[in-house]
Formats: structure tokens, C-alpha cells, sequence
């Protein structure tokens, strides 16, 4: 028979390890939404300075086409690996709450002064968030916020573009951008939810349950 000592040893080690990796995705999250928006921040105002120069002239659209779209591959970047980030978060909670689980049944009667739940099924892991696990719950992410931003930068790309590559006018340089950056923003969508669904699939506990 395994010693209970031991094994409780070792998962207060894991749960241990398991918050400290949780943490630190939070922290990574955090610090490279903030990058992003700091680059764009800063491209911006270069912009700015340069129209004031060129007074929108060539010179203006050859740096927008040059920084714009550069912006923009940063934000794809940081946008993979913030859902890559969102994954990793779930999962260690998914394990925190196994452990948990543990605690609660060799608790007995004290497991009440446990106030999170135990369960490492999805709707476990986010109610300890204080969530609720519905589809709309995917548009209120950090990666989907920098992917509204990444699309309108994408947008801005996409419209200056035409407008000088067409001659168009405001209204049809305005549109051509704004159809760029809904059809980015369907497409991030559309990733996020299908790569947050293969990656927190619920997994299977021992492989003696395949049958």
C-alpha cells in the first residue's frame, strides 16, 4: 500500500508547483499584452510625427506600410501565444483542482473550510475563477482583446494600401479597411475557439479507461 504521508507530500509539491506555473503564465500573459500595446502605442505616434513632416505625403505612406504591417505580425505572434497562454492557464487549474480533489476526500468532515471546488471538469476550473462556462465567455479573453486591436491595425494596413495602389477614394480606402479588419477578427475568432477546444479537452485519468 502506498504511505499516505508520502503521497500527500508529494502532491503539496505538485500543488505547490502547479500555482507557481500558474503565476507565471499570468505574469507572461500580461507583460506581452503590454508589449503589443506599447508597440502600437509607439507606432502611432511615430506616424504622427511623420505626417507632420511629409504632411501626408509619400514619405508618410512608405513608413505607414512599412511599420503598420509589422505591427500587425507582431500581433499575430502575441495573440498564438496568448491563447497558447489561456491553455496552459486552464490545464495547471484543471490539475490544481485534482489535487484539490484529493485534499477534499481525505478531509472528512473539514472539507467545508475548503471554499473552491475540487472538480477538474471545465465548469470546476471556472467557477474558481468566479466564471461561467458559456460560449460568449471567449470574446472576453486578452487574446481576443489584442486581436480587436490587431485587426484594425490589419484594417489600416489594408486601406492605406488600396488607396494608393488604386488611387480610391476616402470612402472606398475606409471600406476596403474595415472589411480586412472584420474578416481578421472572424478569423481570430474562429481560431481561438477552435484551438482552445482541441487544447482543454478533458483528459483521460489513466489509460486503463480506454477501452
Amino acid at each position: 500500500m502506498p504511505d499516505e504521508a508520502q503521497i500527500l507530500t508529494a502532491l503539496t509539491t505538485e500543488h505547490f508547483g502547479l500555482a507557481g506555473a500558474r503565476s507565471q503564465a499570468a505574469a507572461e500573459s500580461s507583460s506581452r499584452s503590454a508589449l503589443y500595446l506599447g508597440v502600437v502605442s509607439a507606432t502611432l505616434v511615430g506616424l504622427g510625427l511623420t505626417a507632420q513632416v511629409s504632411n501626408g505625403g509619400r514619405i508618410f505612406d512608405v513608413f505607414a506600410l512599412v511599420a503598420l504591417p509589422t505591427v500587425f505580425t507582431v500581433g499575430v505572434f502575441t495573440f498564438v501565444r496568448l491563447i497558447e497562454l489561456g491553455i496552459e492557464d486552464f490545464l495547471l487549474g484543471r490539475a490544481i483542482n485534482r489535487v484539490r480533489h484529493y485534499y477534499l476526500e481525505r478531509a472528512g468532515d473539514s472539507a467545508r473550510y475548503f471554499m473552491l471546488s475540487g472538480n477538474d471538469d471545465a465548469t470546476g476550473v471556472m467557477s474558481n475563477m468566479g466564471l461561467t462556462p458559456r460560449p460568449f465567455q471567449l470574446y472576453f479573453t486578452a487574446a481576443i482583446s489584442i486581436g480587436v486591436v490587431n485587426a484594425v491595425v490589419g484594417g489600416a494596413v489594408a486601406a492605406i494600401a488600396v488607396g494608393i495602389a488604386f488611387d480610391a477614394t476616402l470612402g472606398v480606402a475606409v471600406a476596403s479597411g474595415a472589411a480586412v479588419a472584420i474578416i481578421a477578427l472572424m478569423v481570430a475568432v474562429r481560431y481561438q475557439y477552435t484551438r482552445r477546444e482541441s487544447g482543454t479537452r478533458h483528459p483521460i485519468l489513466f489509460p486503463s479507461e480506454v477501452a
